[in-house]
């Protein structure tokens, strides 16, 4: 009885350490500034029928120029601590003008998620999506 209260007990510490040392912010160079990273909880759009990759594939307009169409295309937007979702930044191709315009139009198109949470704050938290052009549908 008493190895497993002390098996019970090392476990609970253990759990309550890992979930208050879990969150931490780290310098993002794409963002040139700090972002939460290893959420408690992560953000997730309402409508669990909504798919991040099925949408975007599908409402990219590409600019109308010639690309590759194996070129990757990789944005990232920050969901706030309301759920809204903002453009962060084009990460490839970068310089890319009307392609960052894109990019941003599609950001101002998303539903609002449940915004991030750590240590049960809610939080900021920085999205990543990449694409092939390609792969387009």
């Amino acid at each position: 009885m008493k190895k497993a209260f002390t098996l019970l007990l090392f476990f609970s510490v253990s759990f309550s350490f890992s979930q208050t040392t879990k969150c931490k912010t780290e310098y993002d160079d794409e963002l040139n500034k700090e972002v939460y990273v290893n959420l408690d909880v992560y953000p997730e759009v309402l409508d669990d029928k909504f798919t991040e990759t099925e949408f975007i594939t599908k409402n990219f307009k590409t600019p109308n120029k010639p690309y590759d169409p194996k070129q990757h295309v990789k944005f990232a937007w920050m969901v706030e601590t309301n759920g809204n979702c903002t453009f962060a930044k084009l990460i490839f191709p970068s310089g890319d003008k009307e392609m960052e315009a894109e990019a941003k139009r599609i950001v101002t198109l998303l539903p609002i998620y449940t915004p991030g949470k750590c240590s049960g704050q809610i939080v900021p938290c920085k999205v990543d999506f990449e694409f092939i052009i390609g792969t387009k549908k």
